[in-house]
């Protein structure tokens, strides 16, 4: 999507976009950044932060927060939620480490990775990397393959699916990965995983109901936490 198109979403970001710390339903998301040991001033970069849910809930941790988006309208949402203390970026994600350096003891990435096109994700890939310093931590959310097959499987629809993992989603392609396919991504960026968990979120996200059935297993996204080496 174009600029203009996400400056457009602004209004309606919570019931247009994935915002995988709002609507997850096992509390990953907050577990996995209780893992994260940091120091005392201790610095995030939330690389895709929308309307700033994440800096919202998890930002008193941090001694210094950049908040980048590449949609001015969305910015001035995260602004008007999380206050001015934030350096929020307006600017494609690629160019973030050229304007801030490597200095983030978190990268944050969530749900942000889901280019059609290969160089277009593998330039965000070299961005989280490019952003974390040397023993620094790198939460990544990303949906999940497995996921969508299951997805798929109980819906009884015929899957709309391409080589390469990309599945069609609102009229647009997008990637998802595998657990596996996330531990080369990762190790090929230096970055080492410590956890892969999933990410649970209502069948309902899905346009499905949710039956006794399918309480026990809920379609979800992988969640990565991983360290710089």
């Amino acid at each position: 999507m174009k600029r203009a198109d996400w400056d457009r979403l602004a209004e309606e970001f919570e019931s247009e976009t994935c915002d995988i710390t709002r609507e997850e339903s096992a509390d990953t998301v907050a577990r996995l950044v209780a893992t994260v040991p940091l120091p005392r001033k201790a610095v995030l970069v939330d690389l895709g932060c929308g309307i700033g849910t994440f800096i919202a809930r998890f930002g008193a941790r941090f001694h210094e927060i950049h908040g980048v988006e590449f949609a001015p309208r969305i910015i001035a949402r995260a602004r008007a939620r999380c206050g001015d203390e934030v350096n929020w970026i307006a600017a494609d994600i690629p160019w973030t480490a050229k304007i801030i350096g490597r200095v983030a003891h978190l990268t944050v990435c969530l749900n942000v990775i889901t280019q059609a096109s290969t160089s277009a994700r593998e330039r965000l890939w070299q961005s989280v990397a490019a952003v974390t310093r040397k023993r620094g931590h790198a939460l990544v959310a990303v949906p999940s393959r497995e996921s969508e097959e299951m997805v798929v499987a109980a819906s009884k629809q015929k899957p709309q699916w391409r080589k390469g993992g990309l599945v069609l989603r609102d009229g647009a392609w997008q990637k998802h990965y595998t657990r596996e396919e996330l531990k080369e991504i990762f190790s090929a960026h230096g970055l080492r995983v410590l956890r892969i968990e999933k990410a649970p979120y209502p069948w309902s996200v899905e346009g499905l109901r949710e039956t006794k059935a399918r309480r026990g297993k809920r379609p979800w996204d992988w969640i990565v936490l991983a360290r710089k080496v």
